[in-house]
């Protein structure tokens, strides 16, 4: 695992395979970190010079905030991609990782090959009322419980973004050129038609259902998702 500073805070991140492969970025999701993605890693590298990374606050690394927004993440990004002297790369995001890299791409345009979103929301609509319901209950917790510790402290900073709206409209999605895989579960707690509109107002976007899968799709069939990340990169540049 290496470290470098940016922004005041000290960021985490790991490289895997040859440097000489096509680079894809894995961007975890909320509450998580890059060791969600230590499965994922052995079905990619045949194929990637794959990059995980902790987000700000998140994992290992630290941050100087206690206000996370989904542009700040991104500059964070960015200041990876320049800290790897990465000229573009391919990104999966998961759930709010998939919001991260929207943001991203739109931030920074020019170093994004293609994206895999898997879950993404925009808006605290597209989500299913009984889990913003639990989230909100979750959070009224953290934020009276938060000084108690330093583990619950950065339970509730990653916890307050899920309520941070990554400021993407249907205008912005139409700015975004990249050949574009929205990925959802057919249980995901991601409303349907909010993954339809998000498939739909990307110029080169497509929605792509897995039967019988929820949110934690990634999580609990990672050969399975690694294999359709694959398929959806090497049909247009492997």
């Amino acid at each position: 695992m290496a470290f470098f500073n940016f922004n005041g805070s000290q960021l985490s991140y790991q490289t895997f395979g040859n440097p000489g492969n096509p680079a894809l970025l894995l961007l975890h999701g909320n509450n998580g970190s890059q060791h969600d993605f230590k499965r994922h890693v052995t079905y990619l590298v045949p194929d990637f010079y794959v990059i995980t990374q902790d987000a700000r606050g998140h994992g290992q690394s630290t941050s100087n905030t206690d206000h996370l927004t989904y542009s700040l993440l991104a500059q964070d990004v960015e200041a990876l991609r320049q800290e790897l002297h990465i000229t573009h790369w391919h990104i999966v995001g998961y759930s709010d990782g998939a919001n991260l890299a929207l943001r991203y791409t739109l931030d920074f345009p020019g170093h994004t090959d293609t994206m895999v979103l898997n879950a993404p929301n925009l808006t605290l609509s597209g989500v299913q009322a009984p889990v913003m319901a639990l989230a909100t209950g979750i959070d009224w917790l953290l934020r009276r419980t938060r000084y108690l510790s330093k583990f619950l402290h950065a339970r509730w900073l990653q916890t307050q973004l899920m309520f941070e709206s990554p400021h993407i409209s249907k205008a912005d999605l139409r700015l975004v050129p990249n050949r574009t895989l929205v990925l959802v579960g057919q249980f995901d707690f991601i409303k349907r038609q909010h993954s339809e509109n998000i498939a739909n107002s990307l110029p080169n976007g497509q929605l792509m259902v897995v039967k019988f899968r929820s949110h934690l799709f990634i999580q609990v069939s990672p050969h399975a998702f690694t294999k359709i990340v694959r398929q959806f990169i090497k049909e247009l540049f492997i």
